[in-house]
């Protein structure tokens, strides 16, 4: 008998039309635990407008095994100010079936390649301390524990901390270079 060979794992731009499978992801963990401090599932409607809305300017990745999405990441403004352009927040999610198996490092990886590319300096993931997977997984990938806030968020019975982890992608220039669209990097290929 022959041993099943792992499925190829493609990354690419998130498009609306994958909004009700990485709902269907998403929606795992404001339903069963406290990764996201989420109460209610949004609409697939305002999770395609979000697909949208962020991926004009930001990178929004999904993960797919066999052509079926298992997972996504994408970078978003970190504050409204204009003096934080060259700062993003990050967020991840995978099937639970799918985690340990570098799905999540190909992620960051051509999320961090990207956000390269469009010149940001700075990425901050914001984690629930409850998930010891996570944190973990961040702290693999470069990031370092910059702050704790104690006891912020109230979901299934119990308050809980979060994290703020930080990673740099690059040295601080005297004069950044604008924040270049990630739909102007995409423009014109295959994503």
């Amino acid at each position: 008998m022959m041993a099943q060979s792992a499925p190829e794992i493609q990354i690419r731009a998130a498009r609306a039309d994958d909004a009700p499978a990485l709902l269907a992801i998403f929606a795992t963990y404001i339903r069963e635990g406290t990764v996201s401090f989420e109460y209610n599932v949004p609409s697939v409607s305002d999770f395609q407008e979000k697909i949208i809305r962020v991926s004009s300017v930001y990178p929004f990745l999904v993960a797919l095994a066999d052509g079926t999405p298992v997972g996504y990441c994408y970078a978003s403004r970190f504050r409204g100010q204009a003096a934080y352009d060259w700062a993003v927040e990050t967020t991840i999610y995978l099937l639970p079936a799918w985690h340990g198996q570098g799905i999540g490092r190909k992620l960051y990886n051509a999320l961090e390649a990207a956000l390269t590319r469009q010149n940001v300096m700075i990425m901050y993931a914001c984690i629930s301390a409850a998930h010891n997977q996570s944190v973990g997984f961040h702290g693999h990938m470069g990031y370092l524990e910059i702050a704790r806030f104690h006891s912020v968020g109230f979901k299934m019975g119990e308050w809980l901390d979060i994290i703020w982890m930080e990673k740099r992608l690059n040295p601080l220039p005297a004069n950044p270079q604008p924040i270049i669209p990630f739909s102007s990097l995409i423009d014109g290929e295959n994503a």
